[in-house]
């Protein structure tokens, strides 16, 4: 009897793993964060002409400029539902994930010298 209640007792700490479906949505936030960081470390660098073989025109730098926002602003709003113990939805994280891929294409033709279809699909314009 005694086994019987500790189990009970432990289980609402096993519900803290992070193994419930809201659990690996707000991971899912977290790990399109850390990827858009990542993505978007080298931007200060580019913009200001400081990686060799990579220029960007005014208009580049600011459809990069409005790409980046629009994902900042995207997984902001995300974390604050989170941090205010708000629920997330599949198809916001969904949405997510793919601006992610979007924004990701967008930077990758920017530097290349290309405006690719994606930068207008995150936010910017082509």
């Amino acid at each position: 009897m005694k086994k019987a209640l500790l189990a009970l007792g432990l289980l609402p700490l096993l519900a803290a793993c992070g193994t419930t479906k809201q659990a690996k949505l707000n991971q899912a936030v977290f790990d399109v964060d850390s990827a858009y960081h990542v993505l978007a470390s080298p931007m200060p660098d580019v913009m200001a002409g400081k990686v060799p073989g990579v220029t960007l025109t005014d208009t580049q730098k600011a459809i990069a400029k409005a790409a980046s926002q629009t994902m900042f602003n995207e997984i902001q709003s995300l974390e604050t539902s989170i941090e205010n113990g708000n629920s997330i939805t599949q198809t916001a994280v969904s949405a997510l994930q793919t601006d992610l891929a979007s924004f990701e294409t967008c930077w990758a033709g920017l530097k290349t010298g290309t405006t690719p279809d994606a930068c207008a699909a995150i936010g910017g314009s082509k």
